[in-house]
């Protein structure tokens, strides 16, 4: 008689244990729920805007484009990127510096290192070299012996963004920024630049060979002390390039177009950010345009018969699943020898 309460316990606690069990699943189920919702919302408004908005062209990505989303760029970039796009600069600038200054130290301990941001932007990079020049400066007192960092953008607003944190940082006197487009560098005077950089705006360039033989021709060639160009830019990961690249493929395609549009307020700017992503060559193809140039080189005055310039691609970095890439080069020159 003493045993039959006790299968009614047991058989009540089986029953409480199944309810709880049930009610954990069900909960788990309205987290994931939760969490992909936003998701799902931001590919049905991706969708939208593409049958309402006509695809940007490919040169849409210009000076005046910018000029509409600087006041918002900065906020936009962290937002897109979960925060992780100063964690890349950080690396850019350590492969173009060096983890203890070897940049500045290899060269000549008594002269000045020159280095070019292009499509600076608001600055990010720049500030980034700036603050490294100022750590790592010479010894020397001699003014021209100070290290100098110069920010080029056609985007004037973005520049104006730019100026106000290099005088929040007390960097007015090493970085400098100026307008100025990549593909025509007649400003700056050949074989000048220690270091040159691009963060995310190569593609935005058409005549990407134009852009490259320009850099080419300002960056130190010949020199005891190799000069170097690192250019940082995304690319849509392939299709064997595992789950965190199809996270990421997913995520351009059409996270970033239609959470920029919400930010921003500027829906075919953010259209022409996927679009360009998508268009820009993959890493391999992209290496083999770097080294494939058949850049123009002087000879005294005239141009060089017998040579033309091209870069060597050490090394490429990749990050973020396959999305972003760093390509360090160095400037070379090709001779070919003429009958």
């Amino acid at each position: 008689m003493a045993s039959k309460p006790k299968k009614s316990k047991s058989k009540s606690k089986s029953k409480q244990r199944k309810s709880n069990s049930l009610s954990e699943s069900s909960s788990t189920a309205w987290y994931y729920l939760l969490a992909i919702f936003p998701v799902l919302l931001l590919i049905l408004t991706s969708q939208v805007l593409r049958n309402l908005i006509s695809p940007p062209p490919s040169d849409f990505g210009s000076g005046s484009m910018f000029d509409l989303i600087a006041t918002r760029y900065d906020f936009i970039n962290r937002a897109l990127s979960l925060n992780l796009d100063m964690s890349w600069r950080h690396k850019l600038v350590e492969k173009v510096v060096g983890t203890k200054g070897e940049l500045f130290a290899g060269n000549g301990g008594g002269d000045s290192v020159k280095i070019l941001d292009l499509a600076t932007g608001t600055a990010d990079v720049a500030i980034l070299l700036g603050k490294a020049a100022s750590r790592y400066k010479t010894h020397s007192d001699s003014p021209e012996a100070s290290s100098t960092v110069l920010g080029l953008d056609p985007s004037r607003s973005m520049l104006n963004v730019g100026e106000a944190k290099i005088e929040e940082a007390d960097l007015s006197n090493i970085v400098r920024l100026q307008l100025g487009d990549a593909r025509n560098l007649d400003s700056l005077e050949d074989d000048t630049f220690n270091a040159a950089t691009m963060s995310f705006g190569i593609r935005n360039v058409p005549e990407k060979d134009e852009a490259l033989c320009e850099i080419h021709r300002v960056l130190k060639t010949g020199s005891s002390t190799e000069s170097k160009l690192a250019i940082m830019e995304f690319s849509e990961p392939g299709p064997d390039s595992g789950i965190l690249g199809s996270v990421a493929r997913l995520f351009i395609r059409h996270v970033v177009p239609a959470m920029g549009a919400v930010l921003s307020g500027y829906p075919k700017e953010y259209m022409h950010l996927q679009k360009s992503i998508k268009d820009f060559p993959s890493p391999s193809e992209f290496v083999a345009l770097m080294e494939g140039l058949r850049c123009p080189v002087k000879d005294g005055d005239e141009l060089s018969i017998n040579s033309v310039g091209s870069f060597r691609v050490k090394e490429v970095v990749n990050m973020n699943g396959g999305s972003v890439q760093i390509y360090l080069a160095t400037p070379i020159l090709k001779t070919y020898v003429t009958e």
